[in-house]
């Protein structure tokens, strides 16, 4: 019995103590889900979200809102204007995605701080230049749209980190993307690439490219020369084999070829050329 209490008391003590720094709760932002809520909160809110709801036009109350960093309005029904939306200084995300929009609002290219834009779910068939002025993107998502190109501004983006172009109809990639030194991850799947897009070789930082569902049928010898890449997706290309060097891939730790008609022998050389990745056939 006295031992246990010890113990009990020792936990407290060190629980006490600070020991535990990183344990702090994670910031919860201030979130309304009605415009009337947002209102109601307008000095303190962070995060309005009126995902699903009627609106036409952008309520002129979030203007009002200082710590207004976050404007959820997915598949939002009937929007037809974001007049207003430049008056938002804190936003730093933006999510239109499911918003039947045929191109992006003008109202968007305005937000130069802002940091995180999902417009997933549209119809939207090209970019126009002023997307270079979007200096702040870190994370830019056009996920199942209309693309069939991106214009070459979009390498004044320097600050890009995350691009997902998933389900587009991009056959080719701007060559200005090699502009975009930071970017770690970018996503390619189910388009029309028939060789992988030659302006990613110059992309030191990243760690991720995914590629699958393209008519794909060569893997270029310099994607094994990127330092830091650690997934590489190929799923349902026509491959047939890798490079006949592998030894690059330091640092990868997943290749997915799934559904790809890669030989027998060719699969037994790529295990034991990469014996600490995870291969998928």
């Amino acid at each position: 019995m006295k031992k246990s209490v010890l113990v009990f008391s020792v936990v407290i003590v060190v629980l006490g103590s600070g020991c535990f720094k990183h344990r702090e709760a994670p910031h919860r932002p201030v979130t309304a889900t009605t415009l009337a809520e947002a209102v109601e909160k307008q000095a303190t809110v962070e995060c309005v979200n009126l995902s699903g709801q009627a609106i036409a036009k952008l309520p002129l109350e979030l203007s009002s809102m200082p710590k207004l960093s976050m404007l959820w309005l997915r598949e939002v029904q009937g929007l037809t204007s974001l007049a207003g939306l430049s008056e938002l200084k804190s936003l730093r995300r933006l999510d239109l995605s499911s918003a039947k929009l045929s191109t992006v609002p003008s109202e968007v290219f305005a937000l130069k701080d802002l940091e995180h834009l999902y417009l997933v779910d549209n119809g939207i068939d090209a970019l126009p230049a002023s997307i270079g002025g979007m200096v702040g993107l870190t994370y830019l998502n056009l996920d199942r749209n209309q693309l069939a190109g991106l214009p070459p501004e979009i390498g004044q983006l320097t600050g890009l980190r995350w691009l997902r172009l998933n389900e587009n109809k991009l056959s080719a990639l701007s060559p200005e993307l090699m502009k975009l030194t930071r970017l770690q991850r970018v996503y390619l799947r189910q388009n029309q690439f028939t060789a992988v897009p030659d302006c990613l070789k110059g992309l030191p930082l990243l760690e991720d490219i995914s590629l699958n569902g393209n008519a794909i049928t060569v893997v270029p010898d310099w994607i094994t020369d990127l330092p830091k890449l650690r997934q590489v997706e190929f799923d349902g290309c026509p491959i047939a084999r890798l490079p006949s060097a592998l030894q690059g891939w330091q640092k990868l730790q997943v290749l997915s070829l799934v559904r790809c008609p890669i030989p027998d022998a060719e699969k037994a050389r790529i295990r034991a050329a990469l014996p600490k990745v995870h291969v998928a056939f």
